[in-house]
């Protein structure tokens, strides 16, 4: 059976035996390949794709995650995101969206949510840990990360996440900080 120049799909050639379902199973088990092919989890998957080829996609029912299969690996590029409650120091609170993280595609961690203090008046110091990633997302790879603050004196804020998943205010003192857009490579 000939194949197609673009993509290589298979076609009854004029002189070949007429079997229309042969050749309409070749044609099925092609495109089945070169879809993007559904599984209730990546145990289904791999059960069912023993032979797996560079570019092929599939979506896992469980997590909800979009797989492509590289040279060697499957490979998340995109997942609906679980999120966790960010532990809050005792003098902490949320300001605005509760403090959640959640592991993006298993490369980051993304944050959002508020934090200001709980007692009325007071404002969050620098050095301050604020709270802490629930340990169940992974270990982080510390660093700084700019953040919005309340304005004060047109001096930013960062964010100082530690590998021990604490977070940590570095600025001058404010009212409130927003983790919005924190985005931390796992280690």
């Amino acid at each position: 059976m000939p194949t197609t120049a673009i993509g290589g799909a298979p076609y009854p050639a004029p002189d070949d035996a007429d079997n229309p379902p042969a050749h309409l199973q070749a044609l099925a088990e092609w495109a089945s390949t070169r879809v993007n092919m559904r599984f209730a989890d990546a145990a289904a998957r791999n059960a069912a794709i023993t032979s797996p080829a560079a570019g092929m996609l599939a979506w896992l029912d469980t997590p909800g995650a979009l797989t492509i299969r590289t040279a060697s690996a499957w490979r998340t590029i995109w997942s609906a995101l679980a999120w966790s409650d960010v532990a809050l120091g005792s003098a902490y609170e949320a300001y605005g969206t509760t403090p959640q993280a959640a592991v993006e595609n298993g490369l980051f961690i993304v944050l959002k949510g508020g934090v200001q203090r709980s007692t009325s008046g007071a404002q969050i110091a620098t050095d301050a840990v604020v709270g802490t990633i629930p340990s169940s997302l992974g270990t982080p790879l510390s660093g700084d990360y700019p953040i919005a603050t309340q304005w004060a004196n047109d001096v930013a804020g960062r964010l100082y996440v530690g590998a021990d998943r604490n977070l940590k205010y570095i600025g001058q003192n404010t009212n409130w900080i927003s983790l919005n857009g924190v985005r931390v490579p796992l280690a």
